[in-house]
């Protein structure tokens, strides 16, 4: 949560995020995006793959 705190993005549009974030990490994945600004913060968590 503390990854998440710094960010200023709105609460509810952050939280499909975290649910992505939060799969792929439980699944050992990557994350592809095209927005990785969206996972900002996230980066220790979970690799985030630019498209």
């Amino acid at each position: 949560m503390a990854a998440v705190a710094e960010s200023s993005r709105a609460h509810r549009r952050r939280v499909a995020d975290l649910f992505v974030a939060a799969t792929a990490h439980a699944n050992d994945l990557a994350v592809d995006t095209r927005n990785p600004d969206d996972f900002a913060g996230l980066e220790t968590l979970v690799e985030i793959v630019s498209l």
